[in-house]
């Protein structure tokens, strides 16, 4: 018995000894902090990591949903709040989220070769086919993928090997359930947390549909309490404002959101958890949209952050914070393309402008996916900078979604003195798998039918094309004969041309071309026809040619025909220049107008000039050989797309360059009311010519695009 006891006595001596030499076991300090999603609100999130950096507040680990996981992940990569200030205080959102490619990447052919339809499908085959979302968030995937590849670059793709370890949320439709990240591409993940659901595209990872992780868990706190167990949590709810008064006049996008929002609400209720500390700022009823509000929510979340970190002295203090991240340029080991089934790698050659050794950082990685974009062969690209265990050097991976590669379009122009212009476009994209874009063109109008077709490359590495394009136009109408008649005839106008261009820059273009150009007419009298070479000169300054946009074009086309008998020359010219002024103001003038000499045929001797008219004529009531023209005009914004606009254009016709003194001077001036709408601008108004005729005119297109000659 006594034996025993003193065992008992010994091995307590001995644990109790044991656990004196034993190091104190320490808990992790700081607070794992969890920023909520709700769109633009989440913005206030930069205004509140300032509030929590400047009272030292030591933040240990980072989870986010939707907006919160794209200001968590590129905190938790070591952007300051200052980085991020500064990025989202400067972000044109509007190109952030459009899918219209650059324009000072997209060539001047692509952008004046476009037609602007009043419908445009794209085709697979022949089945017209919709698109996966309302909003393209290709571009905010650029600007993650250029911001966080660097870090991941340098740390791998663990997400705990980042500055703060970090964890995303996302919603897959498959499983129904939420999914937690912490591995892998972060850019992607963020991506698929910020997809609502028929907004922006979902994400597809192996065997998931991800979605927006508001959807199931608007503010992880759960995820962050299974990540960090030992971490106190902060969170921040930015979740949308409930309305406080019932919308009259909801619009579609008011009733998706609080549809959205009362769906997810309830789902939201099982990964419900209360955090040690909560703080949700007043963000004054800002919508999700509202991205105008930016620096008004940094503010918000900044000042009564402040306030809020004033009532809350028990919060962990003891931060340590870097003045940010700034990473340095990568050399380029290998680059990989997968998803390009149909566009062959000569086709992606020709706007690629990246090479194994070149030097890649950030924002030269965003330049090559946008040019890689301007080509039109891609609806998608999503851009990869991957570690290779060198950190000087990183692996780039382009996944890309084929672009269907047929558009049909559906366009209308009109005007009421030279009737209806209707046409269908189809167009396809990449020819023959070499990226070479191929367009029919057919329509007509009121005594006119045309047929055009067009092929070329395109490319902005070789900086050439070459196009071969014909037409055939059949024209009733008055024109003279030549023998003092001017009798209604029918008659066909048939070109065929092969070009050589060579864009110069974004705006400019020079083509040579050797052109084939006839006319017969129904009466049996045989096709008269010549060959012709040309040369021209064009720059478009302009982002929208179809519309009066701030901007210069100048074209010169020069024209010789070496036909014995028939030499002749021709010279058009068509400048316009239209510049902002103050208060919502637009000023332009434009002069225009051709010359013919030599031995030309009869027909060449008179044109109808469709693209232009005089305020108080007719569209097409001055046709003429020789021209000189000019206009001015002030315009006004009123209302959104709508405008007020004055003009005056003046012309000076004369029969021939050896009778420039024998000619007529024809002017006009008038008042119109506008609005700018797909196709075009519908202008509505009255004009008045010299002679005091008035004539009321309502058009509806494009200068050029009523009729034929335009």
């Amino acid at each position: 018995m006594k034996t025993g006891l003193l065992m008992i006595l010994l091995i307590c001596f001995f644990v109790s000894s044991a656990a004196a030499k034993s190091p104190p076991s320490t808990s992790p300090s700081g607070v794992a902090l969890v920023l909520a999603g709700g769109g633009a609100r989440g913005l206030a999130h930069i205004g509140f990591l300032k509030a929590m950096e400047e009272n030292n507040i030591e933040i240990s680990s980072i989870a986010g949903t939707s907006m919160g996981a794209l200001m968590a992940g590129l905190y938790a990569c070591g952007y300051s709040p200052d980085q991020l200030d500064s990025l989202t205080s400067g972000m044109d959102w509007n190109h952030l989220f459009s899918s219209t490619p650059e324009p000072r990447l997209s060539l001047l052919p692509d952008r004046i070769r476009g037609r602007q339809d009043l419908i445009n499908l794209n085709l697979r085959g022949l089945t017209p086919s919709l698109p996966t979302s309302a909003v393209s968030n290709m571009r905010v995937g650029f600007l993650l993928s250029g911001m966080t590849g660097p870090a991941q670059v340098v740390k791998g793709l663990s997400f705990d090997s980042l500055s703060i370890p970090l964890r995303v949320v996302a919603s897959d439709l498959i499983t129904r359930d939420r999914v937690v990240f912490s591995h892998g591409e972060l850019y992607r993940f963020q991506l698929a947390s910020m997809a609502i659901p028929g907004i922006f595209p979902p994400m597809v990872q192996d065997s998931l549909l991800l979605v927006d992780g508001g959807v199931f868990d608007n503010m992880p706190v759960d995820a962050a309490e299974k990540a960090w167990p030992d971490l106190p949590v902060l969170a921040v709810n930015v979740g949308s404002a409930s309305p406080t008064e019932f919308p009259n006049s909801p619009s579609l996008l008011t009733v998706f959101s609080l549809t959205f929002n009362a769906l997810s609400t309830r789902v939201n209720n099982y990964y419900h958890r209360d955090p040690e500390w909560l703080f949700t700022p007043d963000l004054h009823e800002a919508a999700v949209w509202s991205f105008e509000l930016t620096d008004s929510l940094i503010s918000w979340g900044y000042n009564q952050g402040l306030a809020w970190i004033e009532e809350n002295p028990d919060l962990p203090r003891g931060g340590q914070y870097s003045t940010g991240f700034h990473p340095s340029a990568f050399t380029v080991r290998n680059i990989h393309f997968s998803g390009n089934e149909n566009v062959s790698m000569r086709a992606v050659d020709r706007w690629f402008t990246l090479s194994r050794g070149d030097s890649l950082d950030t924002w030269i990685a965003m330049d090559v996916a946008e040019n890689l974009y301007a080509s039109g062969l891609f609806d998608m690209i999503r851009m990869s900078m991957l570690p290779t265990g060198d950190p000087e050097q990183c692996d780039i991976v382009f996944d890309v979604t084929e672009s269907d590669p047929g558009t049909l379009g559906f366009g209308l122009s009109y005007n009421n003195d030279f009737g209806l212009d209707a046409r269908i476009t189809l167009e396809h994209k990449n020819t023959f798998n070499r990226g070479i874009k191929s367009i029919i063109n057919t329509g007509g109008g009121d005594r006119y039918a045309f047929l055009e077709v067009s092929s070329f490359t395109n490319t902005s590495q070789t900086n050439r094309y070459l196009s071969l394009s014909g037409s055939i136009y059949q024209i009733k109408g008055y024109e003279p004969d030549g023998i003092s008649a001017n009798p209604m005839r029918t008659w066909t106008n048939h070109s065929l041309a092969l070009t050589f261009g060579r864009p110069f820059s974004w705006y400019g273009i020079v083509e040579t071309a050797l052109e084939w150009k006839g006319r017969s007419y129904t009466n049996g009298t045989s096709t008269e026809a010549f060959p012709l070479l040309s040369a021209s000169y064009l720059t478009d300054t302009r982002e929208n040619p179809t519309t009066d946009s701030p901007g210069t074009r100048i074209l010169i086309k020069a024209g010789w025909c070496p036909q014995k008998d028939n030499t002749h020359y021709s010279l058009h010219w068509d400048v316009t220049s239209i510049f902002s002024l103050p208060g919502s103001f637009l000023s332009g003038a434009s002069t225009w107008g051709s010359f013919l000499w030599g031995d030309s045929y009869e027909w060449q001797r008179s044109r109808l000039t469709a693209a232009r008219g005089i305020p108080g004529y007719r569209w097409n009531s001055l046709p003429t050989r020789e021209r000189i023209a000019g206009d001015i005009f002030l315009s006004r914004k009123v209302l959104g797309p709508m405008f007020l606009e004055a003009n005056g254009a003046a012309t000076y016709d004369f029969p021939s360059l050896d009778e420039y003194d024998n000619g007529d001077l024809h002017w006009g001036i008038g008042l119109s009311a506008g609005v700018n709408i797909p196709g075009g601008a519908a202008r509505l108004g009255p004009g008045i010519d010299e002679n005091g005729n008035t004539r009321w005119t309502f058009s509806y297109g494009s200068d050029y695009s009523f009729g034929p000659g335009r």
